[in-house]
């Protein structure tokens, strides 16, 4: 079962720290061929200076050195000091100019860093699940931070932008937990304002402070809410989301453990993959008729969601949308659904990986829909909504018919009272008798 797509955001976090190649190097302090080990750091000479490609995890360290055996060290590798988990302030001398992808993730004793001033990347998931991590200067070389840099740095409180700085990627500051502080004021492609920070022309927002509460406002004109915007933000209980969000991102709203009541305005088209994942106290969904795509997993474990209703216009539901939501007992899909991705309805996920099928749940679905698919595929107990309506079509239908027999009826005795011919009246009568035993005989072969 593909759950890496339902839980991207989570697996992400984990593969940074399962490097297990990083123990093997040998740290004899010794040269062989282009490679130095120091017993802290291992070397490699490229193109005339070395590049720090690892580190003896248990090492005790506080800075980089500038020089090796004569060569300056002017990058770090992808991973080179992962898991180091005993480094609680380290200093990166100005001669590194390039500091690679996950660097520093799963550092989790790391407070504090001086990083060098003439970087031009914080790097893809540098210090991902540096959980204690409370400070940085971004140096003002930066024009780019990208995606998972600061991901779950739980104890971040404050980051100041570099003027430079033109591109922050999606889950940039996902599940920062204690941010509350964005200073942009040196910085013109981003504004930080009433507690959100947003691009320049204020049509995306990135990331939120984290310390906002009660009723939330997406502010109009808001076109996008990026991936990771959101995500544990625990005081919100209301949200609000205007007619131009079109788009809500990948983890946007992760872990709002106290969000109650989402309204959602006729405009919206995605919702994204994990959007709305771990939001235990979310109630009632009421998507609005302009809504497309549903991605995997995008309300997983949402434990008290009651009600969900989907409207039709909606093409694609993701694998695992509503996994985990064990107080949702009955879901109808309409007949616009596409796609209904595995275990989308009426399942339950442990820790182990495994699913199974939810007791006393049921869809409503429509013949020969991507809905009535799923629910045989699936096991999950359905019934068609269509005949449910033909049903009800005949039952109007045919109050609709006695009610025309009973006018019919009236104005045939008033015609009476005017004298009209015995015979006359006798054959409009069978006439109008065999019209109603037709319509009735049509409706019966339809139904």
């Amino acid at each position: 079962m593909k759950i890496n797509k339902i839980f991207s955001v989570v697996l992400a976090s984990f593969s940074a720290f399962t490097m297990s190649a990083l123990t093997g190097f040998a740290y004899s302090g010794t040269q062989t061929g282009d490679t130095l080990t120091d017993g802290t750091f291992s070397y490699e000479l490229r193109d005339g200076s070395y590049t720090i490609v690892g580190c003896n995890v248990d090492a005790l360290v506080e800075e980089i050195p500038e020089l090796r055996n004569g060569y300056a060290i002017t990058a770090i590798d992808d991973k080179a000091l992962s898991n180091c988990a005993n480094i609680k302030t380290l200093t990166i001398p100005d001669t590194v100019t390039s500091i690679g992808d996950n660097a520093f993730a799963g550092c989790t004793s790391l407070k504090e860093i001086r990083l060098p001033k003439k970087i031009k990347n914080i790097g893809q998931g540098m210090f991902m699940g540096c959980t204690n991590l409370e400070k940085v200067d971004i140096p003002d070389s930066v024009n780019t931070i990208e995606s998972y840099a600061f991901y779950n740095c739980s104890l971040l409180k404050e980051v100041t932008l570099p003027g430079e700085l033109s591109i922050i990627e999606p889950m940039a500051f996902a599940e920062c937990s204690s941010i509350e502080n964005i200073d942009a004021s040196q910085c013109s492609s981003y504004v930080f304002e009433d507690n959100f920070l947003m691009n320049s022309d204020k049509t995306s927002i990135c990331r939120a402070s984290a310390k906002i509460t009660g009723d939330v406002y997406i502010p109009d004109g808001i076109t996008r809410i990026e991936a990771g915007a959101f995500s544990v933000c625990a005081g919100i209980e209301n949200l609000f989301i205007p007619s131009s969000v079109e788009y809500i991102g990948e983890d946007a709203f992760g872990y709002c453990v106290a969000l109650k009541n989402i309204d959602f305005s006729e405009g919206l088209k995605t919702i994204a993959d994990i959007a709305f994942k771990n939001c235990p106290n979310l109630e009632t969904l009421d998507f609005p008729t302009t809504l497309v795509e549903i991605g995997s997993g995008a309300f997983y474990s949402c434990s008290s969601l009651t009600r969900a209703v989907i409207p039709e216009g909606t093409q694609t539901i993701g694998e695992g949308a509503f996994v985990n939501c064990s107080q949702l007992k009955n879901v109808s899909i309409p007949k616009s659904v596409e796609s209904v991705g595995a275990n989308a309805f009426g399942y339950s996920f442990d820790a182990e990986g495994n699913y199974s099928l939810e007791d006393d749940f049921s869809l409503s679905v429509f013949s020969g829909s991507a809905g009535a698919d799923y629910a045989k595929d699936s096991d999950v107990e359905f019934s068609y909504v269509d005949k449910n309506l033909k049903s009800l079509a005949f039952i109007i239908i045919a109050v609709a018919l006695i009610a025309a027999a009973v006018i019919f009826a009236v104005v045939l005795m008033a015609r009476s009272r005017k004298g009209a011919p015995a015979s006359a009246k006798k054959a409009e009568k069978l006439a109008k008798e065999k019209e109603a035993e037709e319509n009735y005989k049509k409706i019966i072969d339809n139904e």
